[in-house]
């Protein structure tokens, strides 16, 4: 019978370290190799161990502290949305594009993932996709579907992330599309939009929820008409100064008297007949 190498020990210990920090098929080994080294292993041994698995593809190194373990068959269910899960502070919220995504709002596939966090954490790419951390107040990361990680921001809130932060990787269209079909599926979607605006400055450094109502304010009304947009008239401020449609866009477009915005780019949706 053949004798269990290190490198099998250490890997078969690192799976049980990672399914009881509730990370299975992910490894952090400044946290896992401790408990693997206190079940007799030396720790320098344990180490080297991990090493010559990586060279040899038993695990796959995504980062310096950071391993994905596949399974026995060598199948990696692991995504990138279960490592931002594993290495983002809490609070932190996947908004944007892939929250669109992940709730069947959009027919894209953003290979970029936005994510808000409390605190500066470093890029993180895997198979294709990269993660990129935007440091925000703690108070201003709200909005999950669930408390249950990954946790993906709920579709009112990432439709406002996409039309107020072109940075998310969101265009003015793809936002617009994702409200029709956010609307489409559920009549009470728009409510619950008007209430995530009104919310949306509540952050000790205000998240900017008068420019944020001028803009979904704007964009409802050019697709649902202005019944639907009533609403968010309320929430616009009294501030006279017209605020961009698509911020960090052109500085030139017509100016809508009732929403204070320059219009300096179309809303189209395919969706709308």
């Amino acid at each position: 019978m053949k004798s269990m190498t290190i490198e099998d020990r250490v890997l078969m210990e690192l799976h049980r370290a990672a399914i009881d920090a509730g990370r299975q098929g992910i490894a952090v080994p400044s946290v896992d190799l401790e408990r693997v080294a206190s079940g007799g292993l030396d720790r320098v041994g344990v180490s080297e161990a991990v090493r010559r698995l990586a060279r040899s593809g038993r695990v796959v190194r995504v980062r310096r502290d950071l391993l994905v373990l596949p399974e026995a068959t060598g199948l990696i269910r692991v995504g990138l949305v279960d490592l931002i899960e594993a290495v983002a502070p809490a609070p932190y919220l996947i908004t944007g594009g892939k929250a669109l995504e992940h709730f069947e709002l959009t027919d894209q596939h953003y290979f970029g993932i936005a994510v808000l966090v409390p605190a500066e954490v470093a890029p993180l790419s895997f198979r294709g996709e990269r993660a990129t951390f935007f440091v925000s107040d703690p108070s201003n990361i709200w909005g999950a579907a669930t408390t249950l990680g990954p946790l993906f921001a709920r579709p009112e809130r990432a439709v406002i992330d996409g039309l107020n932060h072109p940075r998310f990787g969101v265009s003015l269209n793809q936002a617009a599309d994702a409200l029709v079909r956010a609307r489409a599926a559920d009549s009470s979607f728009l409510a619950r939009l008007a209430k995530a605006v009104r919310a949306y400055g509540a952050g000790a450094r205000n998240h900017g929820s008068r420019a944020a109502a001028r803009r979904v304010g704007f964009v409802v009304e050019q697709l649902f008409g202005s019944v639907a947009a009533e609403p968010f008239l309320p929430l616009i401020g009294t501030n006279k100064v017209p605020v961009l449609l698509r911020p960090a866009g052109r500085r030139d477009g017509r100016i809508d008297a009732v929403w204070r915005v320059i219009v300096n780019a179309a809303v189209e949706s395919e969706l709308v007949p």
